[in-house]
């Protein structure tokens, strides 16, 4: 029968060993580290509402994409929480993604694209609450925000 020093010891054992055998890859840990340090329990989840990527989102942004004049946008994204409604175009191009969007109910300041690999990157809002943003890569990213009223809003995370 084992005690529970015995127990502790072959856990730990068995740690160590998985760490040298299989170790965890540094863009994970870092993207770890950053999540729960950028968790905002304050913060109001703007949830995705409609993906032209999936089946019933194809029929709601059929309209859309007719209406372009021949325009076709590869994937549309839309969220809505905390007062705030975020649409994003997505666009592959040669270089890598155009990420068009419009957050609309937000304020103009203080508007950030986060990845999952940690990176944040700060898009400046036009008057009518729009950016456009390259990107060389997809991955998951999220979009945080304030309200016009003041509250953190931070959208699902969405891969592009």
């Amino acid at each position: 029968m084992s005690t529970d020093r015995e127990d502790d010891a072959l856990l730990e054992m068995l740690s160590q060993v998985a760490a040298e055998a299989d170790p965890l890859p540094e863009d994970v840990t870092a993207a770890a580290r950053e999540a729960i340090r950028m968790h905002d329990l304050d913060g109001q989840l703007a949830e995705l509402i409609a993906d032209s990527a999936s089946t019933a989102a194809d029929l709601e942004y059929e309209t859309v994409r007719r209406a372009t004049a021949g325009i076709t946008a590869d994937r549309l994204l839309s969220f809505e929480g905390g007062g705030v409604r975020v649409e994003l175009e997505i666009a592959p191009g040669d270089d890598g993604l155009t990420v068009i969007g419009q957050l609309v109910g937000a304020s103009p300041v203080a508007c950030d694209v986060e990845c999952g690999d940690g990176r944040r990157e700060t898009v400046q809002l036009d008057e009518l609450g729009r950016f456009i943003l390259d990107r060389r890569q997809g991955g998951p990213v999220r979009i945080r925000c304030r309200s016009v009223s003041g509250r953190s809003v931070i959208t699902s995370w969405v891969n592009l």
